[in-house]
């Protein structure tokens, strides 16, 4: 493992030099010999005040970026930063290469890396420092010089987790371009598994190591939005050997001076004529009236684990925690039977078995066992028996599936290829899946995921009488899944708006119908006219059908945060629907003109 480490360091530590040779000319460039109590290049009591020129600068809200070094490994790499402070700020890269070349050659990677900045100067200028984690799971083999050869003859598979820390500097280049140059060091956990190097081939053996080096080496293109324009006067201050300009610390030579006494130029005092404030634009944000439920369908899903005897399907109580979820299953279906504004449609129940033997065992097996279930919670209930739907599904592979591919295990490649092949003979698989790893791995799966592929799965539909106003309020506050978009919508418009009550509502809608564009718009008009901007953004992210009341309220949200042209935009989209604030805008635009 030490050749892995080697080559590791050897290819982050030559990025590295590349960088720190630009940049430390510019980071740290010349100290003066005169730096003393004033902290301007000089000693206390020798040198005087210049009043110096005006400067504007602009300071972004946040910014995209990417990784050209990582761009040159083909590797898809997009960062988001954003301000908190004065001096601080949150950087969140993530890295993504999907890619294997040509004779299996891969560098398959996720990798995440937020980072918490500290800048020297101004957040977004200059020098800064930098304390990061790390999270990357990887796939690579066959990899190229300036690798080991240990890396080019093993297929590695597996994930590590860490920390460093890193020092930065940026160069911006206009209002919206700008440069980075980091380079870190830290800690990682790598714990992988060694194979042969072909797609699936022998696996070796599994390790974990602790790593400590290069963590991280960038050269960043930025894009930045948003920000604030700022006017400061720069000052210099004169001592024996020069000009010291107070912001960007350049000295500016001239011949060595006798030292005169310090005189403080007074600030001059410039007499305005008073300036008519802008007129401040009253936008108005836009909410959709729900269409109303001819009928309010609904439907409630319960899941139980109910253990069998080997081979047999009576439904017994008293073996492990058939019980309590046995109870489960009761309390679910008495939330629609104890409801008196609900009655029962309908009720689906599908069994899964998992995958160790016989196949056709396995599917009888499960259409007996989802029977019995029925029956016995059906004792329970007076149901007519048309009202079930009732089907036995056999082994869950597809389950199996997903829940492999969302674990971290061991020759987790190697079992989602058998999983997911073409053999239609499921039996075959599974003898498959036993042989990996000599028989470890399929231990580890029939313990861990066994036992949830081994369920019931149930659906209860029913229907729900429509709402007054008043009747609505009160099941608001105890089953508000009663209760349709269009009856939320109208208790809503029964509180004054902008009260907490009024709020709320719009806030349970769009958390009862996440999926829905009108709940979505409406709590993102709610949460505009209190200036949320955050959450209006959370809210408008989830439309996916853009229309004008979208429109009028994504320009209202740019407005919000300062961004002129982008609500000006926003708002022709919006067409009609935002003339009202189009004639705002216009005579806050010709106040400012005057």
């Amino acid at each position: 493992m030490k050749q892995i480490k080697r080559g590791l360091i050897g290819a982050a530590i030559l990025l590295g030099g590349v960088f720190w040779g630009v940049s430390a000319q510019t980071t740290f460039g010349y100290q003066s010999p005169y730096q003393g109590a004033y902290g301007y290049g000089m000693p206390a009591g020798y040198g005087y005040v210049e009043k110096g020129e005006t400067e504007t600068a602009i300071l972004p809200t946040w910014g995209i970026k990417t990784n050209l070094l990582y761009d040159l490994t083909a590797t898809i790499n997009l960062g988001v930063e954003f301000r908190l402070g004065g001096r601080t700020s949150l950087d969140i890269p993530f890295n993504y290469n999907p890619w294997t070349f040509q004779e299996n050659r891969k560098w398959k990677h996720f990798l995440v890396q937020p980072e918490f900045r500290f800048w020297v100067r101004n957040t977004f200028e200059g020098s800064f420092f930098g304390l990061h984690g790390h999270y990357a799971v990887f796939n690579i083999s066959h990899l190229p010089e300036p690798f080991s050869p240990f890396m080019q003859a093993y297929r590695f598979e597996g994930e590590l987790w860490g920390a460093g820390i890193s020092y930065g500097y940026r160069w911006n280049l206009g209002r919206h371009w700008g440069m980075e140059a980091t380079i870190g060091a830290g800690f990682a956990r790598i714990k992988y598994d060694r194979y042969e190097c072909d797609d699936c081939g022998d696996y070796i053996e599994s390790k974990t190591l602790a790593y400590f080096g290069p963590t991280k080496v960038g050269l960043n293109l930025i894009y930045s939005f948003g920000g604030e324009q700022v006017t400061r006067r720069k000052e210099k201050i004169r001592g024996r050997g020069g000009y010291v300009d107070k912001y960007n610390e350049t000295i500016v030579g001239v011949p060595p001076i006798a030292a005169p006494p310090i005189i403080i130029e007074e600030p001059d005092y410039v007499i305005e004529k008073p300036v008519k404030p802008a007129y401040q634009p009253l936008l108005s944000t836009s909410y959709i009236i729900p269409e109303a439920e001819a009928i309010k369908e609904r439907s409630l899903y319960c899941t139980a684990f109910i253990d069998f005897e080997q081979g047999k399907w009576q439904v017994r109580p008293g073996i492990g925690n058939n019980a309590a979820e046995i109870q489960k299953v009761h309390e679910t279906l008495k939330q629609v039977v104890d409801d008196p504004n609900a009655t029962v449609t309908g009720i689906a129940i599908v069994g899964y078995a998992s995958p160790e033997g016989n196949w056709d065992n396995n599917l009888l097996l499960s259409e007996k066992r989802t029977q019995a279930v029925t029956d016995y919670i059906g004792m329970e209930y007076n149901f007519p028996r048309n009202i079930y739907t009732v089907r036995g599904a056999g082994e869950d592979w597809q389950g199996l599936d997903s829940l492999v591919n969302q674990s971290v295990m061991s020759s987790k490649h190697r079992v989602l290829n058998i999983i997911r092949s073409k053999d239609d003979d499921y039996d075959a698989r599974e003898r498959k899946l036993r042989s990996v790893a000599g028989g470890d791995v399929y231990q580890w799966i029939y313990d861990e995921f066994y036992p949830l592929l081994r369920r019931t799965d149930y659906r209860i539909d029913y229907t729900v009488v429509p709402f007054s106003i008043e009747e609505g309020r009160a099941v608001l506050k105890n089953r508000p899944n009663n209760l349709s978009l269009n009856e939320l919508f109208l208790v809503a418009n029964s509180y004054q708006p902008g009260t907490r009550e009024f709020n709320e509502v719009f806030e349970i809608a769009v958390q009862q119908y996440p999926w829905s564009d009108v709940a979505n718009i409406n709590a993102a008009a709610s949460a505009l006219e209190r200036r949320d901007t955050s959450t209006a953004a959370y809210y408008l992210a989830h439309v996916k059908d853009h229309t004008p009341a979208y429109w009028n309220n994504m320009g209202v949200m740019a407005w919000l945060q300062g961004d002129e042209q982008k609500a000006v935009d926003c708002f022709a989209q919006a067409g009609i629907q935002a003339a009202g604030n189009n004639a705002e805008l216009e005579q806050y635009f010709r106040s400012i003109a005057d």
